[in-house]
């Protein structure tokens, strides 16, 4: 009877260690350990009546462990156990029982080579990181196909600019029995696999600069460790030591996008840490309209004093669609052009009452822009006839959640306009998840009589490795412009003492909503400039790029050239601003209307709490025109002068706003805050990149012309289509700039010849 319970009771052992195994398998978990325990039960269970034939029950079951411990260590063989089974005894369940005994001795030394290899490799791969203790690392906590992506596109930028990247990946472990073809990949990337999680690391950090990405697909569990190593990191750790930890070589990159986790990683004390949250999609959005401005189609006219409009196509109001919408209200504020957009879904009326809630004044009649919000479905007759009442759609966006549906929708647009106005092409772009779809959608074309390519010109843009790893500098020149605006506000020079600095760029990176002001301020400027005629370029700095760059480009002193060019835009720089914190939800701080005494009333009763701005209830009295025509409404001067005077009436200490004054200090400061000298003589990490002074330069859009004409004539043959498309699309932005600047005739045969050779 015992041979038979315990050979069923072996089977069953068996059996829930694989069921517990394969189940963490489809869950990305490592469960062999369960597997294994199961493996080593059933051998204690399938010993135990051997053992038991001449011995007591307890040291029998002692026996059945030390043998089957044997077992695992290789240190007996099968015949030790199959030798003494009873074959009278046993009858029909002997040939069962020995095959069950000759697989459980088979099994075992798998599973002990299997633990001592992962021993071995995991102390190989710590070592590997240990002889890399002066090398900038990526740190990511997951190994998964997201991390991987990111990685990637790093490791290729890189290698590409011959740099060296040293990637770690943790909690690889538990990826292992489930997808070994992405730690095939890492290895191909030279990867370090690590089992541990990413809070358990401690590196040294003071001559190198570590970046951790936070990136599991559980967003709690990111927003979690990354308070635990911000704790970690400036606490009263015994290990985290200034001998040790250099704060202002990290940079912790949490992926999370809701509205808490911004709040709990605002309330901690962060030192100078870099923590960055990092929300893809709207991060993809802000890459995108850098590299691809609304700007971008404009078409050439010369300024006559009469404003255009620049008006924006949006199909699809989800996540990708609103960000952009939101991001395009800010982006599109210009001198010489009047902003519309219109946004077309299934959920049309559901979409605006939400951005009511949450952006209480981005509808506001007074804004200077307009916003349409149409329902219904893309591909319907109605919605074409809706198309062809709007004019001169410069400008288009497919963001519909699905990727294949979005490019669906960016090719029907590319069609209705193709058919219905050949004249007036615009731009138009769609948001692809997939980086495959994304590659395949810049090979989008058909084959011509004249055995040429027609593209459908449609520009994919998209999360994951973009941001990163991307061949474009668009994230990296978002962050300097923006630590520049930062620079600019604590008066930063060249001059400037370490303390100074480091200060300034602790600021920064202290609250999220600071951060994101400063990039969207920063990357303005790239629109004021094109409306002054000129432009923003990273110098070169390799021999072959160098040359062209010395040989084409001239830089130009900023503050003495524009002299009489930037009055216009100080008020351009307020529109600006204001359409921006609407965007972030802020509302006027008043008590009903937008008159001075209705904002004083308002400002009385938070004064004492804050200075200026209500930061809790997202009020600020600073959104008023800085010119107003309507007598009932309070410019900005008038603001600053009753927060004044308020201040002193109720002695809550001086404050002297200055907003009309910092709008002009911007405008007129922008040469040195593209300039870099608030890099100060040692450089500011970005990205793990140093930048130094001289990084950037403004130049005249008729440089960057020839500039840009002289790299495709060069590379044209030899670049892929999505470089060839963008260089195109930056001489045809040069080109509309010059004509819509200059007024000599001098340039304008070589433009027309540019725009005839480059626009297809």
């Amino acid at each position: 009877m015992i041979w038979r319970v315990c050979f069923g009771l072996a089977l069953m052992l068996v059996a829930v260690g694989a069921v517990t195994y394969l189940v963490g398998r489809n869950r990305g978990e490592n469960q062999v350990k369960y597997l294994g325990a199961g493996v080593f039960l059933a051998s204690v269970v399938t010993c135990f009546p051997v053992m038991l034939r001449g011995e007591h029950a307890g040291f029998a079951l002692a026996m059945s462990i030390s043998h089957s411990i044997r077992m695992f260590v290789v240190d007996t063989g099968v015949v030790d156990i199959a030798g003494e089974l009873p074959a009278q005894m046993l009858g029909n369940l002997l040939v069962p029982y020995k095959v069950l005994v000759c697989s459980l001795y088979l099994l075992a030394p798998v599973f002990t080579l299997t633990v001592v290899l992962q021993y071995f490799s995991n102390s190989f791969e710590r070592l590997r990181l240990r002889m890399k203790s002066r090398r900038n690392l990526f740190v990511f906590s997951e190994l998964n196909t997201h991390s991987l992506e990111i990685a990637s596109d790093m490791w290729h930028y890189a290698k590409k600019e011959g740099q060296k990247v040293e990637i770690v990946f943790c909690c690889s472990n538990k990826k292992d029995s489930l997808n070994m073809d992405l730690e095939e990949s890492a290895r191909e990337l030279n990867a370090i696999l690590l089992p541990e999680e990413i809070t358990h690391l401690r590196l040294r950090n003071q001559a190198r600069f570590i970046t951790y990405f936070l990136i599991s697909d559980n967003e709690d569990e990111n927003v979690e460790h990354t308070l635990q190593m911000v704790d970690n990191m400036t606490g009263a750790s015994a290990w985290y030591t200034p001998a040790r930890l250099n704060q202002r070589n990290v940079e912790i990159h949490c992926y999370a996008t809701s509205a808490e986790a911004e709040i709990l990683l605002d309330a901690k004390e962060k030192q100078e840490l870099r923590v960055v949250l990092v929300d893809e999609v709207r991060d993809a959005v802000y890459e995108h309209l850098y590299q691809h401005p609304l700007y971008t189609n404009l078409h050439p006219h010369r300024d006559n004093g009469a404003k255009e409009t620049l008006s924006l196509l949006i199909i699809g109001g989800g996540k990708a669609g609103t960000e952009f919408l939101k991001a395009a209200v800010w982006c599109g504020q210009m001198e010489a052009y009047n902003l519309e957009i219109h946004l077309i879904d299934l959920k049309g009326n559901l979409i605006r009452k939400k951005l009511e809630e949450e952006c209480p004044e981005l509808f506001s009649e007074a804004a200077g822009y307009k916003i349409h919000i149409h329902k219904g479905n893309i591909f319907s007759s109605r919605i074409r006839s809706y198309l062809d009442t709007l004019e001169n759609i410069s400008y288009c966006v497919s963001a519909l959640g699905d990727d294949e549906d979005s490019i669906r929708a960016a090719v029907w647009m590319r069609r209705y306009f193709y058919s219905s106005r050949p004249q007036n092409q615009p731009f138009i772009c769609a948001h692809i998840r997939s980086r495959r779809k994304r590659a395949a959608v810049w090979e989008l074309c058909e084959n011509t009589r004249n055995k040429t390519r027609m593209y459908y010109d449609i520009v994919p843009f998209g999360s994951s490795g973009m941001y990163y790893g991307s061949c474009s500098d668009a994230a990296f020149v978002s962050e300097y412009l923006g630590l520049g605006v930062q620079s600019h506000y604590f008066r930063l020079t060249g001059d400037s003492g370490e303390e100074e600095r480091r200060y300034a760029v602790q600021n920064f990176y202290q609250k999220q909503c600071n951060r994101r002001s400063s990039i969207a301020n920063g990357m303005h400027i790239n629109s004021k400039l094109w409306e002054m005629g000129y432009g923003v370029l990273r110098v070169p700095k390799g021999r072959k790029e160098r040359k062209l760059y010395t040989d084409c480009i001239r830089p130009v002193n900023f503050s003495k050239e524009t002299a009489e060019k930037r009055a216009v835009f100080y008020n351009l720089e307020h529109e600006r601003w204001m359409a921006y914190v609407r965007t972030e939800g802020w509302h006027l701080s008043t008590r009903g209307g937008s008159s001075l005494e209705d904002i004083r009333a308002c400002y009385e009763g938070y004064c004492e709490e804050f200075k200026n701005q209500n930061y809790l209830m997202k009020m600020h009295p600073a959104l008023v025109p800085i010119v107003s025509e309507d007598p009932g409404t309070a410019t900005l001067q008038e603001v600053d002068d009753m927060i004044v005077a308020v201040n002193e009436e109720k002695g809550t200490g001086s404050y002297y706003p200055d907003y009309v004054q910092s709008d002009v200090e911007l405008v007129d400061h922008m040469g040195e805050i593209v300039g870099g000298a608030w890099c100060g003589p040692q450089g500011i990490r970005i990205f793990g990149t140093l930048a130094m002074e001289g990084e950037y330069v403004i130049c005249r859009l008729t440089d960057l012309l020839h500039y840009y004409g002289k790299i495709y004539e060069e590379e044209k043959d030899v670049i892929t289509s999505e470089e060839r498309r963008n260089l195109a699309e930056e001489i045809q932005r040069c080109c509309y700039g010059i004509i819509r600047t200059e007024k000599e005739e001098k340039y304008q045969e070589e433009v027309h010849r540019y725009l005839k050779n480059y626009r297809a």
